[in-house]
């Protein structure tokens, strides 16, 4: 009975020993660590965050392992993480480093994308410079948050509005006017298509088509007898003479132009000639004053001016003029009457 006791409890031990073995196995072969020390040369690079990344996590290339994590450490604000890369892989200067995740909840990694060929490549100590890291789903969460309370106000808000009996009402006649609308806006389309009204007949009328046919032959026939030189407006592009004429003319311009700035001839005096300018001047303020001193009555012409008695007297003297005149045509006709009898007489 011992023997039998003394058998099982080996081949439970056995069991379990066999046991562990396969999970150390398998549990080195998912989470692909190796008992082997990487051999290769040592650089670093800097993160804004390594939340999650942990020493001996693989460093990859094009999802290749050509390294491994050495360690992890605070720089300044920043977690500097250096790498063992293995000899012979190369890495540009201009690389960059990124933390990626093995599947949605897996273990971190590195993941450096090569950069060009043409840049000098990075030595042992060296630091990749251009780095990003992973967006945590904590920092996913908080970002979420705000907008989902958002939408959750936004829902209540239009839970209050629809909810009652007056919501639903309104949303029903405003379904029903989208409906008004979309029919009224058929109908139009339907009427242009067949025609009808100014904007169909626009559409549909091919005389307008034809008219502008006709019109646009017309502006190239006008626009060839214009290259042509033909007509006005063609021997005025293309007329060489009145080129030359036009030159003349600019030509004498310039030359009158010049003598008037040089001070030749009547007007150029006239420009250039200050003492004009003095006497204007001094003419002007003449008038002035004598203006000034017509508007105070002062002298013969401003007393005429300003005087009101001697516009009543002057009003009286052509009223007695008039007088007269009316009376001397009265007398005419019968000095002449007389005369002419007299003269019978004698």
């Amino acid at each position: 009975m011992e023997k039998r006791g003394i058998g099982l409890e080996v081949k439970v031990g056995v069991f379990v020993l066999i046991g562990l073995i396969v999970l150390g196995y398998m549990t080195l072969k998912v989470e692909r660590r190796s008992l082997k020390a990487v051999e290769g040369y040592e650089i670093s690079a800097l993160f804004d965050s390594a939340a999650g990344l942990v020493k001996n996590s693989e460093v990859q290339i094009a999802g290749i392992e050509v390294g491994r994590v050495k360690d992890i450490t605070l720089a300044g604000n920043q977690a500097q993480v250096r790498m063992t890369i293995k000899k012979g892989v190369q890495i540009a200067a201009d690389a960059r480093a990124v933390l990626r995740t093995m599947g949605v909840l897996g273990d971190k990694y590195v993941e450096i994308l090569p950069g060009t060929d043409q840049t000098a490549k990075l030595k042992a100590g060296g630091t990749i410079s251009d780095t990003r890291s992973t967006i945590e789903l904590d920092h996913l969460l908080a970002k979420a948050l705000p907008a989902m309370d958002n939408i959750r106000s936004v829902s209540q808000s239009l839970n209050e509005v629809l909810g009652t009996e007056e919501g639903k009402n309104n949303l029903k006649e405003t379904f029903i006017n989208v409906r008004k609308t979309t029919e009224d806006v058929r109908q139009i389309t339907l009427g242009i298509t067949q025609g009808e009204g100014t904007i169909g007949k626009l559409v549909k009328d091919d005389r307008l088509y034809r008219d502008m046919l006709t019109t646009v032959s017309g502006l190239k026939d006008t626009v060839g007898d214009i290259k042509a030189g033909q007509g006005s407006l063609g021997k005025f592009l293309k007329d060489e003479t009145l080129y030359q004429d036009t030159q003349k003319t600019m030509l004498s311009l310039q030359k009158v132009a010049n003598k008037i700035e040089t001070g030749e001839g009547t007007l150029g005096r006239l420009v250039n000639d200050e003492t004009l300018y003095k006497e204007a001047m001094q003419t002007l303020a003449n008038l002035n004053q004598a203006t000034q001193k017509i508007n105070q009555g002062e002298g013969t012409l401003g007393k005429l001016v300003n005087d009101e008695g001697l516009y009543k007297e002057a009003k009286y003297a052509i009223r007695s003029v008039t007088k007269a005149t009316e009376g001397f045509q009265e007398q005419v006709p019968v000095s002449i009457f007389g005369t002419i009898i007299g003269t019978i007489i004698k």
